[in-house]
């Protein structure tokens, strides 16, 4: 249906060729027209159907002088002629990128606007032929305007699936990486068999898990759907040979996630949970995003037996920031949920991170309104401070309403 669209001006052709070898205007224009539409139409259709390759227009723009100049011989007007010229102009204007391409448009303009020249009252068929003219080129700009739209939004769309590729990669499939590190490094430090046995089924495992998360990316991708809140892959702990790196679990949908997070990283990881009830459920997901990333982080940099302290509490609206809460004070809204992860110094781990997760997690968190802060602690190790409007829902609401 969107080819035929295309060729509707093909139609005028025959139509403007009967009327003239109706009327009878002479051998002259009716061989200007067959010469026109012979040489003009295969090559026009051909630039049509072949945008990105390169067409002989200027092949058509010779036909079509042809015409034209029979036309002339025949004192008249070359409706067909005329037609066809417009639409060789309209497609010159849209992918001329020569200088041969625009000394083609001027040719061709100017000799549909001289033609009728040697008619009787020729100057004010010149008069409209010129504004026609005009027309035509202006519609082959703006249709190459559209064109340079149409490839920016392609390259920008690429581009944002390549990074969305790689945040998803990162989210999903370090965990599982960060836990088959330990454990092969737990292996290759013990000489105990039953221990290498054990670790290597467990790398096993987790291998299994990422390429199947790999797939299902892959799979998401192709069929091009995404839902809001991604499942996340579990932390994974490293307490020795007894490392066992858990499986993806659901979205978080409450408290008790994270407390499950902490309960599979080890007992050196303790959490401390003082929420209300009244949270809104897309603040879970972001947080238990934030709780695995900062604790594969821990891991990562300080070590497998770092100890690590989690605290959720809830605060005045206006401790996330002024901007995101419409410079409001803590009584006017439902109020802030500010999660700390913080670990003390450790021996190290296994080598520094790309820094994506950290650059993910402000996009997350900035979706909802609120903020994240990491850096270092003043007596050694590190901290990680989410800032999450207990209502993000409300909080836009009453911010535009102010």
């Amino acid at each position: 249906m969107r080819r035929l669209l295309t060729r509707l001006w093909l139609i005028p052709v025959p139509l403007t060729f009967a009327l003239e070898l109706f009327i009878g205007s002479g051998w002259s224009l009716i061989l200007g027209n067959v010469i026109a539409v012979a040489v003009g139409v295969p090559i026009l259709v051909r630039a049509q159907s072949r945008p990105g390759r390169s067409a002989p227009l200027e092949w058509a723009v010779l036909g079509l002088l042809g015409g034209l100049a029979l036309a002339a011989v025949a004192a008249t007007m070359s409706l067909t002629s005329l037609w066809l010229s417009l639409v060789a102009l309209a497609m010159l204007a849209r992918t001329s990128s020569s200088r041969l391409n625009i000394a083609s448009i001027v040719v061709l303009a100017v000799a549909n606007i001289v033609c009728p020249l040697v008619m009787a009252d020729g100057a004010t068929f010149a008069l409209m032929v010129f504004a026609l003219v005009i027309a035509a080129i202006a519609i082959g700009l703006m249709l190459r305007s559209n064109d340079r739209t149409l490839v920016e939004r392609q390259a920008t769309a690429a581009e944002a699936e390549r990074r969305r590729i790689a945040t998803e990669l990162h989210d999903l499939i370090a965990h599982e990486v960060t836990g088959i590190v330990v454990l092969a490094q737990a292996a290759g430090r013990s000489d105990n068999a039953d221990l290498r046995s054990t670790a290597l089924t467990k790398i096993e495992d987790s291998g299994t898990r990422a390429l199947e998360e790999i797939r299902r990316l892959v799979s998401d991708a192709r069929s091009d759907t995404r839902t809001d809140a991604s499942p996340v892959t579990a932390s994974t702990t490293a307490s020795g040979p007894d490392f066992q790196p858990a499986s993806r679990t659901p979205i978080a949908t409450g408290p008790q996630s994270l407390r499950d997070r902490i309960a599979a990283f080890g007992e050196s990881a303790t959490i401390t949970i003082e929420a209300p009830t009244e949270v809104a459920a897309p603040v879970w997901p972001v947080l238990d995003r934030v709780l695995v990333e900062s604790l594969t982080n821990v891991r990562r940099h300080a070590g497998a037996d770092v100890p690590v302290t989690v605290t959720v509490t809830t605060a005045p609206a206006d401790l996330i920031s002024p901007e995101s809460t419409g410079n409001r004070t803590g009584s006017d809204g439902p109020g802030a949920l500010i999660m700390t992860v913080a670990n003390g110094p450790g021996a190290g781990g296994i080598g520094a991170g790309s820094g994506t997760g950290l650059s993910s997690l402000r996009v997350r968190v900035g979706h909802l309104g609120g903020r994240i802060e990491a850096g270092p602690e003043p007596g050694g190790g590190w901290s990680v401070i989410t800032r999450l409007p207990l209502d993000p829902r409300s909080d836009h609401r009453q911010g535009e309403n102010r």
